[in-house]
């Protein structure tokens, strides 16, 4: 059953904001982050978090998972622990056996796309890894095969890729049903904020998703275009066109009607200018773009602050 946390519970008839958060974080940190841009606008929206379905627990050091809010063993006083969206196909195979068998699923996909996964080969956002390791120096996995945990140790060859990195996406159909299931639950909403990987679901929901039809608006953090091309083709239409139009007359943005506010930090080194802007073409209604001069983060700042509330309460 999916987790759902509300920012002030029994708002009745308050617009409702449905609030995605960021790859190893959960409900419960994302509302904590976004505390001061949310407290002026308590009045007039109720914003409800959402847990993601995927476990992201055990694949970041102690320092990482201060800043994230969570401990490093992945427990946390609500029990959700670090979550993910999607999880990324080349730190468990996955892509390797699209390649090899075309698109047909493996058995770690199939296992995948039921969410709840708790020994899943991602990584955290800053890209460290910290998996107890043998007295070989090999790292410890937990891997999954027809639904059946096993264990088996290895060595690490490689960084495991990061969600903005990945070009081959696992588990969306358990998160679309986690979406689902907070619109029957808590909606209709009218706004939605995801921050980075949870922007880059925002957007993917809006453009895939009739059960958020009712979306008017939509503010994303360091959202980004997944480099998975399967999966970036859903922010696009294709059309049929003439001999001689233009790619940008070819591929249409999908999502319509919604208006979009992208927010980037100047110094952000994860998620660059150039992939938000990437993102910000899935859009059809001029988006709009607020810069600050922080990292990789939502900003607390009065100006942004001013420029969110004018941005979500505007008609």
């Amino acid at each position: 059953r999916a987790h759902f946390l509300m920012s002030t519970p029994g708002m009745e008839g308050k617009a409702k904001v449905l609030c995605l958060h960021g790859f190893t974080q959960n409900a419960e940190t994302f509302r904590a982050k976004t505390g001061s841009v949310r407290k002026h606008l308590k009045s007039k929206l109720e914003f409800v978090f959402v847990d993601a379905p995927h476990s992201a627990a055990g694949f970041f050091d102690q320092s990482d998972a201060a800043s994230l809010g969570t401990t490093s063993d992945g427990v946390h006083e609500n029990h959700a622990g670090p979550r993910a969206w999607w999880l990324m196909g080349e730190n468990d195979g996955t892509q390797e056996s699209r390649e090899n068998d075309g698109s047909k699923p493996n058995a770690v996909t199939e296992t995948l796309a039921g969410g709840d996964t708790e020994h899943d080969a991602v990584v955290d956002t800053m890209g460290s890894t910290s998996l107890p390791e043998t007295t070989d120096g090999a790292k410890k996995t937990e891997t999954e095969t027809n639904g059946t945990v096993g264990t088996e140790y290895r060595r690490a060859t490689k960084p495991k890729v990061r969600p903005a990195a990945s070009t081959c996406m696992v588990g969306w159909e358990a998160t679309a049903g986690v979406i689902r299931s907070a619109v029957t639950e808590h909606g209709p909403f009218t706004g939605v904020v995801g921050f980075s990987q949870g922007a880059s679901t925002a957007a993917l929901a809006l453009a895939t998703m009739p059960e958020l039809a009712s979306v008017k608006w939509t503010v994303l953090f360091s959202g980004f275009e997944p480099r998975d091309a399967r999966v970036s083709g859903w922010l696009h239409t294709s059309n049929t066109g003439a001999e001689g139009d233009t790619e940008e007359r070819l591929y249409s943005p999908a999502i319509k009607n919604i208006r979009s506010l992208h927010v980037h930090g100047v110094k952000d080194t994860m998620v660059t200018k150039d992939r938000t802007e990437a993102l910000m073409r899935a859009f059809e209604e001029t988006p709009a773009l607020f810069e600050h001069d922080g990292g990789h983060g939502v900003p607390s700042s009065k100006p942004f602050r001013d420029a969110m509330k004018h941005f979500v309460l505007a008609e």
